[in-house]
């Protein structure tokens, strides 16, 4: 303790800010600490603790904060020593110049992209053209300014900055995502309030049913990652919305366009030429005139954002494999028994070069499972028998090859696991004579692949080069924070696993960090639980290790991290731009560690994508600006005229009544007549029939959503079917069933075509609202 103490006053004296003392003192206080009563405030040669550190998107929770580094004033956002609570008009944030140079167009009232690095407090940017933008309106006008998140994550967090900074100032900040909207009247939070956080779903749904007549209602939009503006994206929908008014001949003024990017990115670019061209597009998108970048104030940039090193490991993968072997034959048993149920749908096993424990076989058999799920007879009882084991082979097939991913980036044993919990809840549910044939072949493999998964001579050579860096990095720097990023939420928790079972790792306290989205294999984390581990890799010094997909890589503010570790994980430029701008602490380092040759190429290729890129905003900002809005004007006038050609009438509704049948055996569940909408977006199914359909159990998670409360699952009741249905809700005061429309197949009572839906707004059916008193009691 006394060591530490030491340590403590050796890192205080060190610092380079003025009082400091006091700083302590008040936290010690804050804390009802007894220490304070030790503490005198003497003659110390005062340099000060940084009171109040904002990073790039996030301001932290607890109004005094310590750092122990040679230069803490690095990380700060702005360079000013105080918290939130001591902020008032006389005592701004103070910003740094190239913070001002960022800002300076858009405070001049262009239409401005700002691409800077992550890091450098694009977010402190923003909060300084909000409130220029609001200041400048004359006495009787308001400015009303809306900030759009793409994630719930990154909007809690912009709407805490938001919410701190302007609260001050006297302005009301409110936000509304989709997690909140159901309970928020948004056409009322928008008048009322200054300036609104949103996640831009919940604006595009706004317009589109004329809740919101039009973005005329903001004076201003900001944009977060504002590279997502292409293709059908919310912010694109947005920006339709925008251009449309704008060359509608619309007299109501637009609003100001900021966009914020750590990269703009060059699309499928080859050339500079073709990267200019690609990037004048994005501005076409966001009506943008200017693009700032740090031109005058690099070198004050590059003292704050350290860029880190980039290092490639390449590693060999296992020189034999026996369990892909016996996992690959058990897949081949099992197509050869799916293509031979059928002869007419047996030629859709027929497929050449497809390699087994791909992502490119995934997408296949998901394909095949697809076309087997609407294929039809005269017979019905066949069509039935056919459809139920093509739907049981085929989720085989996804299963094996999920275990093969798996194995080949982690271990063995998580894989067999991953086979084994399957074939457990097989046996749970229908268990029919196909299912304990597959489960047989299984299991007369089980003894040896558990063999073969225990054996220390299979363990995966990418886990030993993984092993070898964190040990030497942490031996080389004890409080080194890593962010590991991995493909998949499977590879999440079988890394987790492995460092936990690793005594050699003992020293790595890992916390994971997934999408809040369900996949086939799972539901996501909660918000909370996001927020909780996210809380805790800043703040608490045992949490050291972050396990991630890619909900990590984009907007949400993470802990400076020294080293980032890329395992077999590699997108585009923009994707590599923001995975390494993790690695914000000084000399900090980023592995990308692969075991193929192609993997390490495509980031080589991003890096030279990354230098095009720069080259191509250095040559575009050196246009004159009317050339630059003339460029913008005609690809505007283009897209627009191509938009428009491209728009079709709306489907009309469908009216005749259908049937819905179960995904898997075929056998009726309902008719549309007998469906109803609750609050837009969840759909029950009413009268007596439906109940004697299905089976419930209990559901594993039960947990409440809006005004729901999940209570049990529904499942086919049909003998050895027990297909997933939905879920058994309470609805204010009713129970009852909300179906999920991919577990279904809707047939044509006319024509018996068959079609198969994804999600309920592609069903364009005239569907009859919810009303309590048409349930069956």
């Amino acid at each position: 303790m006394m060591a530490g103490a030491e340590k403590m006053v050796e890192y205080l004296l060190r610092s380079d800010k003025e009082n400091w003392p006091k700083a302590l003192k008040l936290a010690l206080e804050k804390k009802d600490n007894k220490f304070s009563e030790l503490w005198t405030a003497g003659e110390v040669g005062a340099k000060i603790v940084q009171i109040k550190d904002v990073e790039d998107d996030r301001m932290d929770t607890s109004n005094i904060e310590f750092f122990y580094q040679e230069v803490p004033e690095d990380q700060n956002l702005s360079q000013t020593p105080c918290p939130p609570s001591e902020m008032t008009q006389h005592n701004p944030l103070k910003p740094r110049e190239y913070q001002l140079e960022l800002a300076l167009p858009a405070q001049q009232g262009k239409n401005t992209i700002i691409c800077a690095p992550t890091g450098c407090g694009k977010t402190f940017v923003s909060l300084l053209i909000c409130e220029h933008h609001l200041k400048k309106f004359p006495q009787g006008q308001k400015g009303k300014v809306v900030f759009f998140a793409n994630h719930v994550p990154v909007y809690e967090q912009q709407k805490s900055v938001f919410s701190r900074y302007f609260e001050r100032l006297g302005y009301r900040v409110a936000g509304i995502s989709g997690a909140t909207a159901e309970n928020i009247p948004v056409q009322q939070t928008i008048e009322n309030n200054d300036i609104i956080i949103l996640t831009p779903q919940i604006l595009v749904n706004n317009l589109k049913y004329g809740t919101i007549p039009s973005v005329s209602v903001f004076t201003m939009m900001i944009f977060d990652e504002c590279h997502n503006t292409n293709k059908h994206h919310p912010y694109n929908v947005i920006m339709f919305n925008y251009l449309d008014q704008k060359f509608g001949g619309s007299s109501e003024p637009l609003p100001q366009v900021i966009g914020l990017t750590a990269s703009v990115g060059v699309g499928d670019a080859t050339t500079t030429d073709e990267a200019m061209a690609y990037i004048c597009r994005l501005c076409a998108a966001l009506d943008a005139t200017v693009i700032a970048t740090v031109r005058e104030n690099l070198k004050e940039l590059e003292r704050v954002v350290h860029k880190p090193q980039k290092f490639f490991r390449k590693v060999e993968s296992r020189t034999s494999n026996k369990f892909k072997l016996i996992i690959s034959q058990l897949m081949k048993e099992t197509e050869f028994l799916a293509k031979n149920i059928s002869e007419e749908l047996g030629n859709l096993f027929e497929i050449q070069n497809r390699e087994f424990g791909t992502q490119k076989y995934e997408q296949w058999i998901v394909d095949v499972h697809k076309k087997c799920s609407v294929f039809r007879m005269e017979d019905k009882e066949e069509e039935s028998r056919i459809c139920t084991a093509l739907f049981l082979y085929t989720s085989h097939l996804r299963k094996y090859n999920d275990a093969l991913i798996i194995s080949e980036d982690a271990q063995m044993k998580d894989a067999l696991n991953y086979l084994k919990d399957f074939f457990k809840n097989v046996r749970a549910a229908g268990f029919d004579e196909i299912e304990q044939d597959l489960s047989w072949r299984f299991e007369e493999k089980l003894k040896e692949l558990e063999s073969i998964s225990t054996d220390p001579s299979n363990k995966n050579p990418k886990l030993r080069d993984l092993y070898l860096i964190l040990q030497e990095e942490y031996h080389l720097n004890p409080e080194t924070k890593t962010i590991l990023f991995v493909k998949t939420r499977a590879l999440v928790d079988a890394l987790k696993k492995w460092i936990e079972e690793n005594s050699a790792l003992s020293f790595l306290k890992p916390g994971i960090l997934t999408g809040r989205g369900k996949t086939s294999q799972a539901t996501g984390m909660t918000l909370p639980a996001q927020k909780c581990v996210l809380d805790a890799f800043r703040n608490n010094g045992d949490s050291n290790i972050l396990i991630a997909t890619s909900v990590a890589d984009e907007g949400i503010d993470i802990a400076q991290c020294n080293l980032v570790i890329l395992y077999e994980y590699v997108g585009n430029v923009i994707k590599m731009i923001q995975t390494r701008g993790r690695g914000r602490a000084r000399d900090s380092k980023c592995f990308l560690l692969t075991s193929y040759a192609d993997v390490i190429e495509k980031e080589h290729m991003n890096i030279y994508k990354e230098k095009m890129m720069n080259e191509s905003i250095s040559r575009l900002q050196k246009w004159d600006e009317a050339k630059f809005e003339k460029t913008v004007h005609d690809i505007q006038i283009e897209e627009k005229s191509i938009r428009d050609s491209q728009q079709k009438p709306k489907p009309a509704p469908d009216k005749k009544n259908k049937k819905l049948l179960c995904g898997k055996c075929k056998v009726l569940a309902c008719y549309t007549d007998d469906i109803r909408v609750i609050e837009e977006s969840h759909y029950t199914v009413v009268g007596c029939a439906f109940k004697e359909r299905f089976v419930s159990k209990p559901h594993p998670k039960p947990k409440k959503f809006g005004g729901f409360e999940k209570k049990a699952k529904i499942l086919c009741a049909r003998h050895n079917c027990g297909h997933d249905w939905g879920i058994h809700v309470k609805y204010k005061t009713l129970e009852i069933p909300v179906i999920k429309i991919e577990s279904f197949v809707v047939e044509d009572i006319a024509t018996g075509d068959q079609t198969r839906y994804s999600k309920w707004k592609d069903f364009h059916f005239e569907w009859i609202q919810f009303a309590a008193t048409e349930t069956p009691k």
